[in-house]
Formats: C-alpha cells, structure tokens, sequence
C-alpha cells in the first residue's frame, strides 16, 4: 500500500466537523470533571451515562416494537435521565461538604457520590437487561441474567400495554361490563311499540 500525498494534507485533518466534535467532548468532560469530580469518580460517571445511554436505547427498541412509544412517554423519560444524573451530584456536594472522603489505595473517594452512583448503575442495569430483552434481543442475554430481571420485564410489559390502550383511546374498565343487545332482542322492542300504535289506531276509529 503507498503512501499518498492526501494523507498529508492538513484539509483532511482540521475541518469544521472535527472542531465541532472537540469542542463538545472538551465540554463534557470538563463538565464531568467539575460536577463529579476527577479519578476514579470521572470513571464512575462515566460509566453510569452509559448504562443509561444503553438503557435509553433498550427502551426506544422495545417501545417501537410493542407500539408504545408516545412524546409523553419519551418527556417522561427525560424527566427521569435529569433525576438519575443529578442525585450523583448531590451525593458529590454531601461529600464536599463533610470533608469526610473515603481513603482506598491511595485514592481519594467519595463516600456518598460513590453509594449512590453505584445504586443507580445496577438499578439502570437492570432496566437496560430487561428492556433489550423485550426488544427481541433476549437471546443474547444468560438465562440467569433474564431470571433475575422477570419481575422487571412483567412490570415494564403491564406498563407499555396501558401506554398502547391510552394511544389506542381504550380505556380499561374494572366494572364488568353490560352485554350490548342483539339484534333479535331489538326487534322484539320495536314490535310491541308498532302494535301499541296499531291498537290506538282502532281505539280512535
């Protein structure tokens, strides 16, 4: 394989699309850094967006899938992404203003960030596992794993049928519902009344 000119040319390298991605990773991991702080909390903090990037995903696939998805159901899904990512951040100031950090290898920890960044990575694991799996990927998830995340996948299908019926304009009535009548029993109504009418008719005469 030869070497080409082309490959030296800056205009391949420095255009507008990779300046534009610089400057938003610049960003976000500066972002990162200064709300969640550095070593290994910049790790978990990473590894937390993307459980529930891949969560989002699962739930986008599935929701298509069954015929569930709504605006709603996405607002309310932006709703709770925005809850998930500040509680870290809320563990992260308890811990600044403490001054109490956990001391492991050397390494500067955050008590409170870490517990709760930790219960929100496995409880969005959980989510993520059960949504790929009622996207059709369940085959590529362990048996123990789709054992261990039932509970969650009948919650997830209970609601996603009740978002179908709402986007259906069905609603789901607990009464028992009244038999409509049939067609023999509306012609027996209507027969009495024309011979009531009949019967006056003569009654007049």
């Amino acid at each position: 394989m030869g070497i080409t000119p082309e490959i030296y040319d800056l205009k391949n390298l420095v255009n507008p699309a990779l300046g534009v991605a610089g400057v938003i990773g610049g960003v976000i991991s500066g972002a990162i850094s200064a709300f969640y702080g550095e070593n290994i909390n910049m790790y978990v903090a990473l590894l937390l967006i993307a459980v529930v990037a891949l969560d989002w995903l699962g739930a986008i696939g599935a929701a298509l899938k069954d015929g569930s998805y709504s605006s709603d159901y996405g607002i309310r899904g932006v709703f709770r992404t925005t809850i998930i990512f500040l509680l870290p951040l809320i563990g992260r100031l308890i811990d600044v203003i403490s001054g109490i950090p956990i001391i492991v290898a050397g390494v500067e920890i955050s008590g409170f960030y870490l517990f709760i960044s930790a219960g929100l990575i496995y409880h969005s694991w959980m989510s993520m596992t059960a949504n790929f799996a009622r996207a059709g990927y369940e085959k590529w998830i362990p048996n123990k794993m789709l054992k261990q995340v039932g509970s969650e996948i009948n919650a997830k299908i209970t609601r996603s049928e009740c978002r179908r019926e709402k986007i259906n304009g069905k609603e789901i009535e607990l009464s028992s519902l009244k038999p409509t009548p049939t067609v023999e029993s509306l012609n027996e109504l209507v027969i009495p009344s024309q011979n009531n009418t009949k019967i006056e008719e003569k009654e007049t005469d």
